[in-house]
C-alpha cells in the first residue's frame, strides 16, 4: 500500500514538474546557452559560416566606450526606477489598505491600468506630454518658471535618459502597488487593532509592523524592478531617444540590438547580451542579500 501510495506520489510530481522545467528550458535555459555559444564567434547572423574568435568580442566589450557609457546609463536607469517603483507603489499600497479612501476600488483599478498598456502605447502618450510645442508638462512648468530645454526633454543630453524613467515607473507602479496591497491585507486585523489600543501613529505602525511583515514583498519587487529595467528599459529608450542625442540615453539593450541589427555583428551583440545578464544576476544577488531577513510568524 506505501508502495503504491509512494509512485502515486512520485507520478503526480512528476507530471507538474517535467514538463514545467522542459518548457523553461525551451523558452530560457537554452536560448541563453546558445546565445552563450554564438558570442565567442564572428557571425553575420544571416550567413551559416561562424568564424571562432575565442575571448576578442569579450575583449572589445572592455575597449569599448559605449559600452561604458551604456552600462552606466543602465545603472542609473535601475537604481532611479528602484528607489522611485518601491516608494510610489507601497505608498499607495498603504493609502488604498490603511487609511480607506473614498473609492477605493476605482482608485485601484485606475491606478493598475497603465499596467496593462503597451510599451508603444505608454511612450506616444508621454512622447506626447513631452512635446516642445503643445506637451502640458511644459505648459505647467512654465507656469512655476522652470526653464524648459531648448531641445526638448528627450533632444536634450543632460535629460534624455533621464526622461525615459518617468514612463517605464507609470506603467509599473501599478502592478507592484497589487502586491503589496496584497501582502498588508494578508496581515492579521488584531495585529492594526493592538496598536490602535496602544495609540500609535500610522507611521510608527507601518515601520513596526506592515514593513517588517512585506520584507518578502520588498525583496521580490525590488528584484523584479532590476531584471525589467535591465532587460527592458531599451523599449522605452529605443522608441522615446533612440539612444540619442550623441548616446548620451544609450542602454546595453539599445547597443545590443544596434550592433545585431544594424551592424549584423551578432556575435559581439550577444557578447553585450551576457553582459547584461552577468550584470542583472550580480545585481539581484546583491539585493536578495540586502532583503534577508528572518521569517515573521503571527
Amino acid at each position: 500500500m506505501r508502495k503504491k501510495w509512494f509512485c502515486a506520489r512520485n507520478g503526480f510530481l512528476f507530471c507538474f514538474t517535467v514538463p514545467t522545467l522542459a518548457l523553461f528550458s525551451v523558452i530560457v535555459l537554452i536560448p541563453i546557452l546558445q546565445g552563450l555559444y554564438y558570442s565567442f564567434f564572428s557571425w553575420n547572423g544571416l550567413s551559416s559560416e561562424k568564424t571562432f574568435v575565442a575571448l576578442e568580442n569579450y575583449k572589445r566589450l572592455l575597449a569599448d566606450p559605449v559600452i561604458l557609457t551604456a552600462l552606466g546609463n543602465d545603472l542609473k536607469t535601475a537604481v532611479i526606477r528602484l528607489l522611485f517603483t518601491l516608494l510610489l507603489s507601497l505608498g499607495l499600497a498603504l493609502i488604498l489598505t490603511r487609511i480607506h479612501v473614498p473609492g477605493n476600488r476605482f482608485f485601484r483599478s485606475l491606478l493598475f491600468f497603465p499596467t496593462m498598456l503597451s510599451a508603444v502605447v505608454v511612450c506616444t502618450v508621454w512622447m506626447m506630454l513631452y512635446n516642445p510645442s503643445f506637451g502640458i508638462l511644459n505648459l505647467l512648468l512654465d507656469v512655476i518658471g522652470v526653464p524648459i530645454p531648448d531641445a526638448g526633454w528627450l533632444g536634450d543630453f543632460r535629460t534624455a535618459l533621464y526622461s525615459t524613467i518617468p514612463p517605464a515607473v507609470w506603467c509599473s507602479v501599478g502592478f507592484y502597488m497589487i502586491i503589496f496591497i496584497s501582502a498588508i491585507d494578508s496581515i492579521p486585523e488584531t495585529l492594526f487593532e493592538s496598536a490602535k489600543m496602544d495609540g500609535v501613529s500610522l507611521w510608527v505602525e507601518t515601520k513596526d509592523i506592515i514593513l517588517p511583515l512585506v520584507r518578502p514583498q520588498i525583496n521580490f519587487c525590488a528584484i523584479y524592478v532590476v531584471i525589467s529595467s535591465m532587460n527592458g528599459s531599451y523599449l522605452f529608450v529605443k522608441l522615446l531617444t533612440n539612444g540619442g542625442p550623441n548616446s548620451a540615453s544609450e542602454v546595453l539593450g539599445t547597443y545590443m540590438t544596434t550592433n545585431a541589427f544594424n551592424y549584423h555583428q551578432f556575435g559581439y551583440a550577444t557578447a553585450i547580451g551576457t553582459l547584461i545578464l552577468a550584470v542583472t544576476l550580480l545585481i539581484s544577488g546583491l539585493l536578495n542579500k540586502i532583503f534577508r531577513s528572518e521569517a515573521y510568524e503571527f
